[in-house]
């Protein structure tokens, strides 16, 4: 839990997670994603690196994977949501594809701005 520093999310949520057939989490010991699944769309929940391997590339290659596994998930459309100060994780979902579609201001509790952002895995989406 060392990637979320101390925001981190409580372990309980994790281990509710890992019981829930609407979850899907895609990685490695180092990074991984934790998706929501409904129907042919999924939101995501997190993703997290381990600071050790932040900025060498390991979350670009997990991620590109984990959508290719909602692909194969007849997932067709991803959310999620991003605080519009995390330079990092909106340029990983940029070069993922993913397109900001509008802006939840002041949605944290620190004040601080959501992006809402997607990502169409299939044309037959529609959206």
């Amino acid at each position: 839990m060392l990637a979320f520093g101390s925001n981190g999310w409580p372990v309980a949520d994790f281990e509710t997670y890992l019981n829930d057939k609407t979850i899907l989490i895609c990685g490695t010991e180092t990074c991984f994603a934790v998706f929501r699944l409904v129907g042919s769309e999924a939101e995501i929940l997190t993703v997290s690196s381990h600071p050790d391997v932040q900025g060498r590339g390991g979350a670009t290659t997990m991620f590109r994977n984990a959508l290719n596994a909602l692909k194969s998930l007849s997932i067709q459309v991803v959310f999620l949501e991003v605080a519009d100060n995390n330079t990092a994780a909106i340029a990983l979902y940029d070069r993922a594809g993913f397109l900001k579609f509008n802006t939840r201001h002041n949605y944290y509790t620190n004040g601080v701005s959501a992006i809402c952002m997607k990502a169409v895995l299939s044309p037959r989406s529609g959206v």
